[in-house]
């Protein structure tokens, strides 16, 4: 009965997704990218990541880190009103313009990673189950055919049309999300009736490990940033509300579902995190949740490398002053990220794109205490830039000394 029950929350949910006053709205459309980005990169993992470094302690860890990046949010929100008028006059503020273009450049070389371990981990996801095991070969030729069917969506039909792909990938992402937070609620109250307790198999580390490790998680829930760059479409306002609403969704979704994990991810090998074994121990909340979570997984996977896309090829865009077509751009993200997947160890640069992201997190705090000269008072630009130093700071040890989530 439950798993008939958690396949007709998951249709409704998907028929909730795909009404038109929700897939015609310019607000939802601009929300999807940022969403996208941040729930793909790291929804199915994050629970797992946590209790392998604080146990049980997971829920306050998550709790911190959505926080954090909440706040790192507001930095690229305060650019997006007040700075990028500055990067249109160059000439009057060169070092603004400087450092935002260094900072485009340490993204775009995170951007192109991303998207290529992403549908890596894809390809590889989907021949394991599909029953092709370990097959580099068949994974690179898969990968590649997958990022030449995106790069030729956005260059024949846009930036909508990669929009309509994230959409029809983040809609039935949700829609499973909804079905396995109610199968894991009903796990967790007969759990909970049983009175047994939590418990982690964590190895002992430092505080000041564990502190290093949590920072690294923290990169996890990037990809409100793209928004900064979907400034050909939409107005700096609706950039503003959409990636802010992006966040608040994204977090609550990130804090419920660690919260619910718990009693899940103690049944997992907290040594050697993988995938495809959350995905089996959702099984003993229902036998329907492995099934939809393969769905889940490789629609997660999908969705934060389009949305990535959509950042690097608008980034690259921008960088050129307009005079490279997003369109275009696309095609040379996407032909970056083919040359990547064949020529470079993806799981050894990972961790140079994780620090990338965190870099340019780092210099939009620049920018903004910067730009803040021009828009506030005395009183409150010491404020505003206390508050842009106290992340900037914050990011500056994430860059120097995190662990990278594996």
């Amino acid at each position: 009965m439950l798993n008939i029950i958690l396949v007709v929350i998951a249709a409704i949910a998907l028929l909730f997704m795909f009404h038109p006053r929700l897939t015609k709205s310019e607000h939802w459309q601009a929300t999807l990218t940022p969403l996208s980005s941040i729930i793909g990169s790291g929804f199915l993992i994050i629970a797992p990541l946590l209790a392998s470094v604080v146990g049980k302690y997971s829920p306050f860890a998550v709790v911190g880190i959505v926080v954090f990046a909440y706040a790192i949010g507001g930095v690229i929100r305060f650019n997006i009103i007040h700075a990028e008028p500055l990067l249109h006059e160059r000439k009057d503020h060169p070092a603004i313009y400087k450092i935002d273009l260094f900072a485009n450049a340490v993204l775009s070389f995170a951007y192109v990673t991303a998207v290529a371990f992403y549908l890596s981990l894809l390809s590889s996801f989907l021949l394991i189950y599909i029953g092709f095991g370990d097959s580099p070969g068949l994974e690179r030729t898969l990968t590649t055919i997958i990022i030449i069917f995106i790069a030729t969506t956005g260059f024949i039909r846009g930036l909508g049309g990669l929009e309509k792909l994230e959409a029809y990938s983040m809609s039935l992402q949700l829609s499973i999300v909804a079905a396995l937070l109610t199968g894991i609620f009903v796990y967790d109250y007969n759990f909970i009736q049983s009175e047994r307790a939590l418990i982690f198999d964590v190895q002992d580390r430092s505080w000041i490990i564990k502190a290093c490790m949590l920072f690294g998680i923290l990169l996890v829930v990037q990809g409100f940033e793209t928004s900064r760059f979907l400034g050909e479409k939409y107005s700096a306002q609706i950039r503003v509300q959409t990636m802010r609403r992006a966040q608040l969704i994204s977090g609550a979704l990130y804090v419920v579902s660690v919260i619910a994990l718990m009693p899940i991810v103690q049944h997992i090998d907290l040594e050697n995190i993988q995938i495809a074994e959350i995905v089996s121990a959702t099984g003993q909340a229902a036998t329907v949740l492995p099934l939809m979570l393969i769905v889940a997984a490789i629609m997660s996977q999908f969705s934060a490398a389009v949305a990535d896309t959509v950042g690097a090829g608008c980034l690259a865009s921008e960088s050129s002053n307009g005079n490279l077509p997003t369109n275009k751009c696309y095609l040379v993200v996407s032909l970056f990220a083919i040359i990547m997947i064949w020529t470079a160890d993806l799981l050894e640069i990972i961790s140079f794109a994780s620090r990338a992201f965190a870099l340019y997190y780092l210099l939009q705090c620049v920018v903004a205490i910067i730009a803040s000269h021009h828009h506030y008072e005395r009183k409150a630009r010491f404020l505003r830039q206390l508050s842009f130093a106290t992340v900037a700071s914050i990011l500056t040890f994430i860059v120097i000394f995190a662990t990278p989530a594996k």
